[in-house]
């Protein structure tokens, strides 16, 4: 019962922030449920309660959905994850290489954030990389769990914001974590009915979560959106390569 109440606080305080800011809320909860469960479980489980959270912040801002953008990127996650998961199903669970992929994200993140943006000429409406990007997520996401931090950047260069960010990066995380349970489940490696009360609590959550966020982004300034979202982007970026990789690798 204590393992259902802090999984339920946290999925809520991760979906509130995920509200605000359109990412950092995967990785938190991601981060909290790995105290508690094995990888087989934990990814699984953690992409149900995204799906419903991605899914929830996708009804509320559904207006604002750059739809193009969801099907480049859809086109390359789903043989990333399908991929993924066949390897798994080869080779087991991922297991001494972890830290090592966690420390190649944390990098990327952070020198997707900290490096100049190109610039864009007024025209440039191109979805290049996207599907590329997709690709790279939908196996990273088998494998690691939450990617939400490593293409977020790639929203904020496309000068995504507010609305528009959190809406089309929700579409294409629900898409993610939507692939990840059938796969999950064809492993066999979790049994879905013994978490029912967890996924049940953890699920009304987050949708609560998603609202006061929403409310929450209201009174934020695209300018105040921007850095919030950038300081968040690389606080993400040095826990997944500080806590998740080097100090993992440095404990063996």
């Amino acid at each position: 019962m204590a393992i259902i109440i802090i999984l339920t606080i946290a999925a809520f305080l991760a979906a509130t922030l995920s509200g605000i800011i359109g990412m950092g809320g995967g990785i938190l909860l991601l981060a909290t449920m790995s105290c508690f469960l094995a990888h087989g479980e934990l990814v699984p489980l953690h992409a149900a309660v995204q799906f419903v959270s991605n899914g929830s912040r996708v009804i509320v801002f559904r207006k604002n959905v750059d739809w193009r953008t969801v099907a480049t990127f859809t086109a390359g996650a789903v043989p990333g994850a399908v991929i993924a998961g066949v390897l798994l199903w080869f080779v087991g669970q991922p297991g001494g290489t972890e830290p090592y992929l966690k420390i190649l994200i944390g990098v990327y993140i952070l020198a997707a954030v900290l490096l100049p943006k190109r610039k864009k000429t007024p025209n440039d409406k191109t979805h290049h990389g996207f599907a590329a990007l997709g690709f790279v997520a939908g196996a990273g996401g088998i494998v690691v769990g939450a990617i939400g931090p490593m293409i977020a950047p790639h929203f904020a260069r496309r000068n995504f914001v507010k609305e528009r960010l959190i809406a089309t990066k929700a579409v294409c995380q629900a898409g993610m974590h939507l692939l990840k349970i059938p796969i999950f489940a064809l492993l066999g490696t979790i049994e879905f009915a013994q978490f029912s009360k967890l996924l049940v609590a953890m699920a009304a959550a987050v949708v609560i979560g998603t609202l006061l966020g929403r409310r929450l982004l209201h009174g934020l300034s695209p300018q105040a959106f921007i850095r919030l979202y950038q300081v968040a982007l690389v606080m993400a970026g040095l826990k997944v390569l500080i806590v998740d990789g080097l100090l993992k690798i440095a404990g063996r």
